[in-house]
């Protein structure tokens, strides 16, 4: 256990850490207002020090965790808005096939079945098949805690880096928020803001589309990790 937080601790500091930084900006420009990349550097440098630097660094890592809760039902929605399935297998493969499995004979052979079929078999001799899949990650992943740490540990940095896009993107939306009232509030809409505003939305969905990505990856190890290391265990 000393490995894996060894290997995981720092990267998920700097991850929470990053994911924070658009919304220390939008609380920033609220109360400093610029429309401009000249007017934000200039006020970065009237105001900010090493002392500083490592307080915003705090109160980034603060917002990137207590903001988790309210990202993901923002991923979740951005998910069903753009159509976007976050698993690797669909929840149908895995979730809905409890008749199936009921109706398989005993003395199948394994070898003969497709491969989300075997899948389906090991997960229901090793962990079980709940109804939802965040509870089937949560005991795959104690399963792997035994069987498969390497595995464990790379879905853990999947799952770390699809928090800090997730939380980028949502961070994204409130900063191009943020742009768009000191738009409104200075009434100067030239292009630079208007292209700021735009870059922040832009930027969001791509961090939103890289977290879909992150998210995918962390469940296909998750359960091809399980699905070897099931396979082994059962190898005399």
């Amino acid at each position: 256990m000393d490995l894996f937080k060894f290997a995981l601790g720092p990267y998920e500091f700097f991850a929470a850490i990053l994911g924070g930084v658009p919304l220390v900006l939008a609380i920033f420009l609220i109360y400093n207002p610029a429309i401009s990349v000249q007017d934000f550097a200039g006020l970065i440098q009237t105001s900010v020090s090493l002392q500083v630097v490592i307080a915003l660094a705090f109160v980034s890592y603060l917002l990137g965790g207590l903001a988790q809760g309210v990202t993901w039902k923002f991923f979740l929605a951005l998910c069903n808005l753009f159509d976007r399935d976050l698993h690797y297998f669909p929840t149908e493969v895995l979730l809905d096939r409890g008749e199936w499995l009921q109706g398989l004979a005993q003395d199948v052979d394994p070898k003969t079945l497709d491969f989300e079929s075997r899948l389906l078999l090991l997960l229901h001799d090793k962990v079980g098949m709940p109804k939802k899949m965040n509870h089937l990650y949560s005991r795959v992943c104690s399963y792997l805690k035994e069987n498969n740490r390497p595995s464990l540990i790379t879905a853990d940095l999947y799952q770390a880096t699809h928090i800090m896009y997730r939380n980028l993107s949502f961070g994204l939306v409130i900063l191009s928020g943020v742009f768009l009232v000191n738009i409104l509030r200075i009434g100067a809409a030239s292009f630079e803001p208007v292209a700021l505003f735009v870059g922040a939305l832009a930027m969001s969905y791509i961090a939103f589309v890289r977290a879909v990505s992150f998210k995918r990856w962390h469940s296909r190890e998750v359960l091809l990790g399980f699905y070897f290391a099931a396979c082994d265990e059962r190898s005399p």
